[in-house]
């Protein structure tokens, strides 16, 4: 099943920033249960091209078209330019999950209350799986802002993996983790995709051999579009 299809061609543009234009072109398609990674070097445009296809972003043209489950039955959305501030609500939110380079934590709640949010009664198996007892027990209660970059970074990927999310979008998991944390949150993934998509901007490659990537796409420049370079998104395989 696709659960994301660009039906016609998504175009975006900062508005400070006319230099570039950041396309995904007309027939990408996002698989369900399919785990796709997104590189491209160092200021490509990955980050932008991942806010697009969770269409946390509103782009400028362009139609990108949803298929999400809900209570055992489909349910289809159209985003378009239009409509965008309309369709991109929170029950659409409540389908996909996103995990940021840096996890926005709540930081009047303790560590354990930002999970509960979308764990609910899950949220210690599923804490457990990525930290190791002591440290979980250190933390838990917790504030956010006492936390290390790693441990911050670990929130946000548990997070993302709430009982709802169809999609998971993830950028750059692995920053601030060292080997052994990889191998940990890598795991976490695998044992709680279940039937989730998962989209991960990532260069870190051995990560992605971890991750088993069903499909790698790379952002690449190439001509221009309205007098603007174009950094578009291509299937590599």
């Amino acid at each position: 099943m696709k659960t994301i299809e660009i039906l016609e061609q998504v175009e975006f543009s900062y508005p400070k920033d006319d230099k570039y234009i950041y396309c995904i072109p007309k027939g990408i398609t996002i698989l369900s249960h399919n785990t796709y990674c997104i590189q491209g070097i160092s200021g490509s445009g990955k980050s932008t091209i991942l806010t697009l296809l969770a269409a946390l972003r509103r782009f400028r043209k362009g139609v990108i078209q949803y298929t999400l489950t809900t209570q055992e039955a489909y349910e289809t959305i159209k985003v378009t330019q239009a409509k965008w501030r309309k369709v991109a609500r929170p029950q659409f939110w409540g389908k996909i999950g996103f995990s940021f380079q840096k996890a926005e934590l709540v930081e009047a709640l303790t560590v354990k209350e930002n999970l509960e949010i979308g764990l609910g009664n899950n949220t210690e198996e599923m804490a457990l799986a990525v930290f190791e007892q002591k440290e979980w027990d250190e933390i838990k209660h917790a504030q956010v802002w006492k936390l290390s970059g790693g441990q911050t970074q670990r929130l946000g990927i548990i997070r993302s993996f709430g009982a709802k999310q169809n999609i998971v979008f993830m950028d750059e998991p692995t920053n601030n983790l060292d080997q052994s944390n990889r191998r940990r949150v890598a795991d976490f993934i695998q044992k709680y995709r279940k039937d989730r998509t998962i989209i991960v901007v990532s260069h870190d490659n051995l990560f992605m051999e971890m991750l088993n990537i069903h499909s790698l796409f790379k952002v690449h420049e190439e001509g221009e579009l309205d007098g603007c370079k174009q950094r578009m998104l291509r299937l590599e395989q």
